[in-house]
Protein backbone atom coordinates (compact mmCIF):
# COMPACT_ATOMS: atom_id res chain seq x y z
CA UNK A 1 0.00 0.00 0.00
CA UNK A 2 2.55 2.31 1.15
CA UNK A 3 4.56 1.73 -2.06
CA UNK A 4 1.60 2.19 -4.70
CA UNK A 5 1.10 5.15 -2.55
CA UNK A 6 4.68 6.69 -3.05
CA UNK A 7 4.29 5.59 -6.85
CA UNK A 8 1.62 7.43 -7.27
CA UNK A 9 2.51 11.15 -5.86
CA UNK A 10 5.90 10.75 -7.84
CA UNK A 11 4.03 10.00 -10.87
CA UNK A 12 1.98 13.28 -9.68
CA UNK A 13 4.75 15.18 -8.28
CA UNK A 14 7.84 13.99 -9.52
CA UNK A 15 11.19 15.48 -8.20
CA UNK A 16 13.44 16.86 -10.72
CA UNK A 17 17.43 16.33 -10.28
CA UNK A 18 19.05 19.87 -10.86
CA UNK A 19 20.47 20.39 -14.33
CA UNK A 20 22.61 23.21 -13.68
CA UNK A 21 24.56 21.76 -11.25
CA UNK A 22 27.65 19.53 -11.76
CA UNK A 23 27.59 17.05 -9.70
CA UNK A 24 30.25 14.25 -9.03
CA UNK A 25 29.38 11.62 -6.87
CA UNK A 26 30.90 8.17 -5.99
CA UNK A 27 29.89 5.63 -2.86
CA UNK A 28 31.59 4.86 0.50
CA UNK A 29 31.31 2.16 3.12
CA UNK A 30 31.92 1.94 7.10
CA UNK A 31 33.50 -1.17 6.68
CA UNK A 32 32.87 -3.03 10.00
CA UNK A 33 31.23 -6.48 9.26
CA UNK A 34 33.76 -8.48 6.69
CA UNK A 35 34.49 -11.21 8.89
CA UNK A 36 30.79 -12.36 8.34
CA UNK A 37 31.15 -14.11 4.82
CA UNK A 38 27.72 -13.09 3.61
CA UNK A 39 28.29 -9.59 4.25
CA UNK A 40 31.62 -9.88 2.55
CA UNK A 41 29.99 -11.26 -0.66
CA UNK A 42 27.56 -9.23 -1.43
CA UNK A 43 30.27 -5.97 -0.03
CA UNK A 44 32.29 -7.59 -2.83
CA UNK A 45 29.84 -8.15 -5.55
CA UNK A 46 28.46 -4.57 -5.17
CA UNK A 47 31.75 -3.08 -5.61
CA UNK A 48 32.32 -5.35 -8.76
CA UNK A 49 29.64 -4.21 -10.43
CA UNK A 50 29.58 -0.42 -9.07
CA UNK A 51 32.66 0.11 -11.14
CA UNK A 52 31.03 -1.84 -13.97
CA UNK A 53 28.43 1.19 -13.94
CA UNK A 54 30.68 4.16 -13.19
CA UNK A 55 34.17 3.19 -14.03
CA UNK A 56 35.09 4.10 -10.56
CA UNK A 57 35.64 2.00 -7.49
CA UNK A 58 33.91 2.55 -4.29
CA UNK A 59 35.88 3.49 -1.39
CA UNK A 60 35.80 1.00 1.44
CA UNK A 61 37.40 2.12 4.79
CA UNK A 62 38.07 -0.71 6.69
CA UNK A 63 38.35 -1.16 10.65
CA UNK A 64 41.62 -2.86 12.23
CA UNK A 65 41.18 -6.38 14.00
CA UNK A 66 42.28 -4.96 17.54
CA UNK A 67 39.21 -2.61 17.80
CA UNK A 68 37.21 -4.39 20.35
CA UNK A 69 34.18 -3.50 18.11
CA UNK A 70 35.44 -5.52 15.31
CA UNK A 71 37.38 -8.04 17.90
CA UNK A 72 34.32 -9.34 19.32
CA UNK A 73 33.01 -9.82 15.84
CA UNK A 74 35.66 -12.11 14.62
CA UNK A 75 35.77 -13.72 17.86
CA UNK A 76 31.70 -15.07 17.35
CA UNK A 77 32.38 -15.88 13.54
CA UNK A 78 35.83 -17.29 14.14
CA UNK A 79 38.05 -15.03 12.19
CA UNK A 80 41.69 -14.49 12.93
CA UNK A 81 43.42 -11.92 12.27
CA UNK A 82 45.24 -12.91 9.26
CA UNK A 83 41.85 -14.33 7.89
CA UNK A 84 40.35 -10.47 8.80
CA UNK A 85 43.47 -9.19 6.86
CA UNK A 86 43.25 -11.28 3.83
CA UNK A 87 39.64 -10.19 3.09
CA UNK A 88 40.77 -6.21 2.92
CA UNK A 89 43.34 -7.09 0.32
CA UNK A 90 40.71 -9.14 -1.81
CA UNK A 91 38.77 -6.58 -1.07
CA UNK A 92 41.10 -3.85 -2.64
CA UNK A 93 40.94 -5.61 -5.87
CA UNK A 94 37.46 -3.94 -6.64
CA UNK A 95 37.71 -1.20 -4.18
CA UNK A 96 39.91 1.62 -2.65
CA UNK A 97 40.31 0.51 0.42
CA UNK A 98 41.20 3.56 3.50
CA UNK A 99 40.67 3.57 7.31
CA UNK A 100 37.58 3.90 9.27
CA UNK A 101 38.02 4.45 13.39
CA UNK A 102 35.87 4.23 16.34
CA UNK A 103 37.00 4.75 19.55
CA UNK A 104 36.04 4.30 23.28
CA UNK A 105 36.93 6.00 26.83
CA UNK A 106 36.68 2.42 28.34
CA UNK A 107 37.22 -0.16 25.42
CA UNK A 108 36.14 -3.33 27.28
CA UNK A 109 32.89 -1.31 27.52
CA UNK A 110 32.78 -0.55 23.97
CA UNK A 111 28.60 -2.22 23.70
CA UNK A 112 27.49 1.09 25.62
CA UNK A 113 26.73 3.96 23.69
CA UNK A 114 28.48 6.28 26.17
CA UNK A 115 31.55 4.50 26.23
CA UNK A 116 32.35 5.27 22.56
CA UNK A 117 33.84 8.61 21.88
CA UNK A 118 31.71 10.96 19.97
CA UNK A 119 31.70 14.86 20.38
CA UNK A 120 31.91 16.47 23.97
CA UNK A 121 32.72 13.03 25.35
CA UNK A 122 36.28 12.26 24.42
CA UNK A 123 40.09 11.61 25.86
CA UNK A 124 42.62 12.60 23.87
CA UNK A 125 44.90 9.85 25.57
CA UNK A 126 42.20 7.23 24.47
CA UNK A 127 41.89 8.10 21.54
CA UNK A 128 45.56 8.91 20.60
CA UNK A 129 46.16 5.11 21.67
CA UNK A 130 43.38 3.65 19.68
CA UNK A 131 44.30 5.57 16.64
CA UNK A 132 48.22 4.47 16.71
CA UNK A 133 47.34 0.74 17.67
CA UNK A 134 45.01 0.52 14.67
CA UNK A 135 47.43 1.83 12.17
CA UNK A 136 50.44 -0.57 13.79
CA UNK A 137 47.50 -3.21 12.58
CA UNK A 138 47.60 -1.56 9.19
CA UNK A 139 50.64 -1.89 9.03
CA UNK A 140 51.43 -5.27 10.55
CA UNK A 141 49.11 -6.75 7.74
CA UNK A 142 50.70 -4.80 4.89
CA UNK A 143 47.11 -2.86 4.29
CA UNK A 144 47.13 0.19 2.49
CA UNK A 145 44.75 2.99 3.61
CA UNK A 146 45.79 5.01 0.92
CA UNK A 147 45.44 8.22 2.78
CA UNK A 148 41.69 8.19 3.12
CA UNK A 149 39.79 8.76 6.51
CA UNK A 150 36.11 8.31 7.62
CA UNK A 151 35.32 8.62 11.15
CA UNK A 152 32.75 6.37 12.88
CA UNK A 153 29.81 8.39 14.21
CA UNK A 154 30.67 11.16 11.96
CA UNK A 155 32.79 12.24 15.41
CA UNK A 156 35.72 14.30 14.19
CA UNK A 157 37.88 17.19 16.18
CA UNK A 158 41.19 19.52 16.19
CA UNK A 159 42.73 16.60 17.46
CA UNK A 160 41.70 14.08 15.35
CA UNK A 161 42.18 15.85 12.33
CA UNK A 162 46.25 16.73 13.72
CA UNK A 163 46.27 12.77 13.91
CA UNK A 164 45.67 12.07 10.36
CA UNK A 165 47.69 14.79 9.14
CA UNK A 166 50.90 13.49 11.46
CA UNK A 167 49.98 9.89 10.06
CA UNK A 168 50.36 11.32 6.24
CA UNK A 169 46.35 10.71 5.48
CA UNK A 170 45.14 13.11 2.74
CA UNK A 171 41.69 13.01 2.40
CA UNK A 172 38.97 12.65 5.42
CA UNK A 173 35.10 11.79 4.83
CA UNK A 174 33.90 12.60 8.28
CA UNK A 175 32.26 16.00 7.55
CA UNK A 176 28.39 16.32 6.12
CA UNK A 177 25.57 18.90 5.79
CA UNK A 178 23.00 16.59 6.57
CA UNK A 179 21.09 16.38 9.87
CA UNK A 180 21.81 12.70 10.68
CA UNK A 181 25.55 13.05 10.26
CA UNK A 182 26.21 16.00 12.32
CA UNK A 183 29.09 16.36 14.76
CA UNK A 184 29.49 19.43 16.72
CA UNK A 185 32.85 20.24 15.62
CA UNK A 186 32.14 19.68 12.15
CA UNK A 187 29.15 21.52 12.20
CA UNK A 188 30.52 24.63 13.89
CA UNK A 189 33.71 24.66 11.37
CA UNK A 190 31.33 24.41 8.04
CA UNK A 191 28.78 27.00 9.52
CA UNK A 192 31.75 29.26 10.65
CA UNK A 193 33.56 29.38 7.28
CA UNK A 194 30.18 29.04 5.66
CA UNK A 195 30.96 25.98 3.60
CA UNK A 196 28.12 24.98 1.23
CA UNK A 197 27.03 21.57 0.96
CA UNK A 198 29.00 19.37 -1.34
CA UNK A 199 31.96 22.05 -1.19
CA UNK A 200 35.57 20.55 -0.73
CA UNK A 201 37.83 22.34 1.57
CA UNK A 202 40.96 21.87 3.29
CA UNK A 203 41.83 22.26 7.24
CA UNK A 204 45.29 23.55 8.30
CA UNK A 205 46.87 22.99 11.40
CA UNK A 206 49.71 25.12 12.29
CA UNK A 207 53.26 23.62 11.98
CA UNK A 208 51.44 20.15 11.01
CA UNK A 209 50.20 20.61 7.30
CA UNK A 210 46.63 20.36 5.82
CA UNK A 211 44.03 17.86 5.18
CA UNK A 212 41.55 18.02 2.03
CA UNK A 213 37.15 17.56 3.50
CA UNK A 214 34.96 15.35 1.33
CA UNK A 215 31.39 15.58 1.88
CA UNK A 216 28.73 12.71 2.48
CA UNK A 217 25.95 13.78 1.56
CA UNK A 218 22.86 11.22 2.36
CA UNK A 219 23.23 7.48 3.35
CA UNK A 220 21.56 4.12 3.60
CA UNK A 221 20.63 3.61 -0.01
CA UNK A 222 17.95 1.58 0.47
CA UNK A 223 15.24 2.92 -1.39
CA UNK A 224 13.86 1.65 -4.92
CA UNK A 225 12.40 4.98 -5.92
CA UNK A 226 15.01 6.91 -7.38
CA UNK A 227 12.66 10.07 -6.50
CA UNK A 228 13.27 9.21 -2.70
CA UNK A 229 17.09 10.51 -3.26
CA UNK A 230 16.61 13.28 -5.39
CA UNK A 231 14.00 14.88 -2.70
CA UNK A 232 16.37 13.97 -0.02
CA UNK A 233 19.34 16.33 -1.99
CA UNK A 234 17.02 18.29 -2.69
CA UNK A 235 16.80 19.61 1.15
CA UNK A 236 20.53 20.09 1.40
CA UNK A 237 21.99 21.49 -1.86
CA UNK A 238 22.02 25.31 -2.28
CA UNK A 239 20.00 26.37 -5.27
CA UNK A 240 23.02 28.88 -5.84
CA UNK A 241 25.22 25.82 -6.64
CA UNK A 242 27.11 25.78 -9.55
CA UNK A 243 28.86 22.46 -8.73
CA UNK A 244 28.14 19.78 -5.72
CA UNK A 245 31.17 16.99 -5.29
CA UNK A 246 30.14 14.56 -2.42
CA UNK A 247 29.59 10.76 -1.45
CA UNK A 248 26.47 8.38 -0.74
CA UNK A 249 27.50 6.56 2.17
CA UNK A 250 26.19 3.69 4.18
CA UNK A 251 27.77 0.40 6.41
CA UNK A 252 28.53 -2.95 4.39
CA UNK A 253 25.96 -4.53 6.58
CA UNK A 254 23.03 -2.29 5.91
CA UNK A 255 24.20 -2.28 1.93
CA UNK A 256 20.39 -2.86 -0.52
CA UNK A 257 22.79 -4.10 -3.29
CA UNK A 258 20.30 -3.89 -6.37
CA UNK A 259 18.70 -0.57 -5.21
CA UNK A 260 22.26 1.19 -4.45
CA UNK A 261 23.04 -0.24 -7.93
CA UNK A 262 19.63 1.59 -9.65
CA UNK A 263 20.18 4.22 -8.18
CA UNK A 264 24.16 4.63 -9.96
CA UNK A 265 22.16 3.43 -12.97
CA UNK A 266 19.48 6.33 -13.04
CA UNK A 267 22.55 8.83 -12.25
CA UNK A 268 24.72 7.57 -15.06
CA UNK A 269 22.10 8.66 -17.16
CA UNK A 270 21.91 12.55 -16.58
CA UNK A 271 24.47 14.66 -18.37
CA UNK A 272 25.45 17.06 -15.85
CA UNK A 273 26.59 13.70 -13.36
Amino acid sequence: MKRSLKQFIYKVRPYRFPHNIDFKTGYIFHTEEVYNSAIFARLFGFCRDYTAITGKQAICTVMSGVSPKVNAGMKAFNCSHEKLADLYHQLSKVATIGYHGHFYLKPNLYQRYQSEIRSNNRSVVQLTEQFNNDLEWFKKYELNHNGLYAGGWWFMNQHMISLLIQAGFKYDFSFSKHRYFLNQFSHHFMLEHNIKTGENFEIKIEGKGTIKEVQNLIGSVSSSFFNDYVRNLLKIFDPTQKEVIGLFNSHDYDLHTQNALNLFKELAKLPNV
